[in-house]
């Protein structure tokens, strides 16, 4: 039950994220949204470690691990996500977030974490190749006024690969520390490392545009994913594999996709349409050798 739980709960608010973020960034400024929506996060998680009485001490030789994980969860992945989002479309950014079981996958099989299976890289390899029909499509189709997909979904691509780095890398440290301290860890370090950028950027927040749906929006992307999502994705790791968990949550593109479709009116290409197949397929026959 407790795994359902989490792969549910995972499954939704990724499905909803890159929705969230293309609102959001249509009235707030890319650069700087990241610095309240982490920094509330961040504050929650500090509360919850003093209720919790938790050390946050960690050993010395983890300093610089630490230091990278903090750089791959706030600066690195939502400058390239936000950013993203503003050149490209939220349903782009939902299908590409399939890149991330290959790339945990083969993020911690070199770290030893989990065991090479032939059948299993393949299928997902099938993901990459949807993805590149999507790819393909930016290459040979003229853009619309104020849209850079290629841009855009170069930025998403990088943000996904820094999300599954920091996944991949921080589960020895989760059985280490914990999933709480590890988090909360991070999170501090990523902050202290995006003040410069925020600071720089914050001369372009206008809070004349702020309405109940940025604040809806940034509900979900503040409480439910970068305090409760990422906690719970981290929490995981002492119950499922990365790999499995990413792969069987990778169906979130299709309600992505169609609430995409729904509440932004974003236009569904065929060559999208057929990516977006072709990278569901992939997704389903790494879950169906998961499971075997």
């Amino acid at each position: 039950m407790k795994k359902i739980f989490i792969i549910i709960f995972l499954t939704l608010t990724a499905a909803f994220t890159p929705i969230a973020g293309k609102y959001v960034v249509n009235y707030f400024p890319p650069l700087s949204y990241p610095y309240f929506r982490f920094g509330i996060a961040t504050l929650l998680l500090l509360i919850v470690i003093m209720f919790r009485k938790v050390n946050l001490k960690i050993d010395r030789k983890d300093y610089p691990m630490f230091l990278l994980l903090g750089v791959l969860v706030i600066p690195i992945n939502q400058f390239c996500f936000l950013e993203g989002l503003s050149f490209s479309e939220a349903s782009h950014s939902g299908v590409l977030y399939a890149c991330t079981p290959l790339l945990v996958y083969l993020i911690s099989i070199k770290n030893k974490y989990e065991k090479f299976n032939t059948k299993k890289f393949l299928s997902i390899l099938l993901t990459i190749a949807g993805i590149g029909i999507i790819f393909y499509e930016n290459i040979i189709t003229p853009g619309k006024p104020g849209a850079n997909y290629m841009l855009g979904d170069i930025l998403l691509f990088m943000a996904v690969a820094s999300w599954s780095a920091y996944l991949a890398l921080s589960q020895k440290f989760v059985f280490k520390y914990g999933a709480l301290k590890t988090q909360t860890v991070s999170f501090v370090i990523g902050m202290i490392l995006y003040t410069p950028i925020f600071l720089f950027d914050m001369k372009n927040i206008n809070w004349s545009v702020v309405n109940p749906g940025v604040l809806l929006a940034s509900f979900h992307l503040t409480i439910l994913v970068a305090f409760g999502g990422y906690f719970l994705y981290s929490y995981s790791a002492n119950v499922i594999k990365p790999s499995t968990l990413t792969t069987m949550t990778n169906t979130s593109p299709i309600v992505t996709i169609f609430f995409s479709w729904l509440l932004l009116k974003e236009y569904l290409s065929y060559f999208f349409i057929l990516g977006a197949l072709i990278t569901m397929l992939g997704v389903f026959i790494s879950q169906r050798i998961g499971e075997n």
